[in-house]
């Protein structure tokens, strides 16, 4: 009996449009993480000044606070809050009074006793770097940032507000500092071997029409297409699934990668090798890679076929590397196909992005997809609404577009791989970029002022823990961004 893939092939075509690059935009609103998270709330006293501020007025009357020490005793609806802060203050006072303040704290996790006074460490720092605003009747805002070093919060990372009501000085231990905050797991980056066809042993699912086997520690697909007239993907294809009992879900938030090194494949013009997520009955996304074209096919669970994406692009089809990666964006699903160089992976010989949404997404008609690659479907149709697909199993395998009269195409792969990553999210803030040419004897700093008669004071961008920034000329009305992962 042959499988439902191939045996419900064929059917009308249908009308659709291209698909457009100003889709990938959404990836600017990817969440900051897909993992729990832990919110927290908390409250600071401060309980000692080890150093006290050097505070100085420069020649243009800015008064400056320097190197100041704070000890507080930190308590919190969190075991991995509590503890003692030793925070580190600079600063400089502006014309109204208010002053700006930065600089890094210490945070010992750890218990106090009955009293206050005797602290136990209990494993673990937080090093957090802190900037924000102290009004002229001495309250506080500020914004935090760490990550954690040791103990129980080793590799994890928090992000905070705190707050404190007018006091009676810049240092007062009697009013105490509010705290709000997010203890975050550590960035997901992990990989596995999903099989590398040692042991010559093939115990999936066949797919299509010919043979897949395990030999010479390889995966070998092997089409058997003669008398076989090509008009539609299911005609000419074979595949196998890949632990065919496993099944991979895409959290919000997440990238899950597959990669599979292609060693080789037939170079009849037509032919193409398959790198497939999805499961029958349900639906997917297929990466073809052929000689002198890549596309990227997606199909539902009554085997419409949609094609999202297709590009006329010469690439070897010896040693390199298919990636097919799916990034989950509620509600929409990213994915991306990639074709990287084998001897060195960081290089991207091609890459092709779309956007997979609960609305009917842009694709290609036959005749679109015929005017670039010269074989002329008769089942490729528009997009439906529906949610994009969020579990998956794996499949390689080879497909030919054939009158019945080619040699029969093989593809050989090697090593199929997982790779699952955390997708953080960009944040967007009013920026100026400031450039001035180098000078080998004079070292210049910035500062900043709100009128040309000052207070001049100095502008100091601070490296948040955890995070990476850069900073971007602008000169267009509008101009987007996204982050891609590196290979």
């Amino acid at each position: 009996m042959k499988p439902l893939l191939h045996r419900l092939a064929g059917r009308r075509a249908f009308a659709s449009g291209l698909p457009t690059a100003a889709t990938l935009l959404l990836l600017a609103a990817l969440p900051a993480t897909a993992q729990t998270s832990t919110p927290y709330t908390g409250t600071g006293w401060v309980i000692g000044v080890p150093v006290l501020p050097v505070v100085c007025t420069n020649g243009a009357g800015q008064v400056l606070l320097r190197a100041n020490v704070q000890t507080l005793r930190v308590d919190g609806t969190d075991a991995r809050f509590p503890g003692r802060r030793s925070v580190f203050t600079d600063g400089a006072y502006q014309a109204d009074g208010s002053a700006l303040i930065y600089g890094t704290c210490y945070h010992e996790v750890g218990t106090w006793d009955a009293t206050g006074t005797n602290f136990t460490a209990t494993g673990g720092i937080w090093e957090i770097n802190w900037r924000g605003v102290m009004q002229t009747d001495y309250s506080l805002q500020l914004s935090l940032a760490g990550y954690g070093s040791g103990g129980s919060i080793d590799g994890l990372r928090m992000a905070e507000t705190a707050t404190r009501a007018a006091a009676s000085a810049p240092i007062d231990p009697t009013v105490p500092l509010l705290y709000t905050g997010t203890i975050k797991p550590p960035p997901v980056n992990a990989s596995e071997i999903v099989d590398n066809f040692d042991d010559n042993l093939f115990t999936g699912t066949l797919w299509g029409m010919g043979t897949v086997t395990e030999s010479n520690q390889q995966f070998i697909a092997r089409g058997s297409f003669a008398g076989v007239h090509t008009t539609s993907i299911l005609d000419s294809w074979v595949g196998g699934k890949l632990k065919p009992n496993t099944t991979w879900i895409v959290p919000d938030g997440m990238t899950k990668e597959w990669r599979a090194d292609l060693v080789s494949l037939d170079e009849n013009a037509t032919n193409a090798a398959i790198l497939l997520v999805g499961n029958e009955g349900v639906g997917g996304y297929n990466f073809m890679k052929g000689r002198d074209f890549a596309s990227l096919n997606k199909w539902s669970s009554d085997l419409r076929i949609s094609m999202l994406a297709c590009e006329k692009v010469a690439l070897r089809n010896t040693n390199v590397v298919l990636a097919l990666a799916l990034t989950r964006v509620n509600p929409n699903l990213v994915i991306t196909i990639r074709v990287l160089d084998k001897a060195d992976p960081n290089t991207v010989l091609y890459q092709h992005s779309v956007v997979d949404s609960p609305s009917a997404d842009p694709t290609l008609t036959t005749a679109q997809f015929q005017a670039l690659t010269g074989m002329r479907w008769l089942d490729l149709g528009p997009d439906g609404k529906a949610a994009p697909y969020t579990s998956f199993g794996v499949v390689l395998g080879v497909f030919q577009y054939t009158d019945g009269e080619q040699p029969a195409p093989t593809a050989i792969f090697d090593n199929l791989e997982l790779r699952t990553s955390e997708v953080p999210g960009i944040g967007i803030e009013r920026a100026v970029r400031l450039a001035w040419p180098a000078s080998a004897t004079i070292n210049y700093a910035v500062e900043g002022a709100p009128t040309v008669q000052g207070p001049w004071l100095p502008v100091q961008e601070l490296p948040m823990p955890g995070m990476q920034q850069v900073t971007v000329p602008t000169s267009e009305a509008a101009k987007f961004f996204r982050l891609r992962q590196a290979p």
